[in-house]
């Protein structure tokens, strides 16, 4: 079954800039996550992903993260995410203190956690093979890159309702 998440999305620029390297990869016959046609594909920073989230965890979500939009989180480099013979490539990034401070509030009162340490990052491409690295990583550093990202919602998915319901959205009420 696919994790219900509670995630950040973006301010159209900051989903624009996003997009043009997926859109650079995928250009250059590379993985990409402009492959991935699923609804719930978009560029995001995903807080908490888990077996559920509870309704309780959503309101609180909606309580300490709304007020904290729009948020601006700094771009700090390429991570590699995997083991085996494909990884995933990701814009490493540093939330605030009070949005970092928010989402660990979040995350403790969720006990299945996916990832029980949150590492934030925005994917660029899955299943990326090693052998392909050197390729991705040049159309990467060849396409503009923003030095920041503007989370302007919040968003949560529930995949057993195929629901994404914006719950907190920068300047509404």
């Amino acid at each position: 079954m696919p994790d219900h998440a509670l995630e950040l999305s973006f301010e159209p620029s900051s989903t624009a800039a996003v997009v043009a390297q997926w859109d650079a990869l995928k250009a250059a016959g590379l993985p990409s996550q402009a492959d991935h046609r699923s609804m719930t594909n978009a560029p995001h920073l995903t807080l908490v992903a888990a077996v559920g989230i509870e309704d309780e965890v959503v309101r609180v979500a909606r309580e300490t993260i709304g007020p904290l939009l729009p948020a601006r989180i700094g771009l700090r480099g390429l991570v590699l995410f995997g083991q085996g013979a494909r990884v995933t490539i990701a814009h490493l990034v540093e939330p605030d203190q009070a949005l970092a401070a928010a989402t660990a509030r979040i995350r403790a009162l969720v006990p299945a956690l996916r990832h029980p340490v949150w590492t934030p990052h925005v994917t660029l491409a899955r299943r990326v093979p090693r052998s392909s690295l050197p390729a991705a990583l040049e159309v990467l550093h060849s396409t503009e890159a923003a030095h920041e990202l503007v989370c302007d919602r919040l968003r949560w998915w529930d995949p057993t309702q195929d629901l994404i319901e914006d719950v907190a959205v920068a300047g509404r009420d």
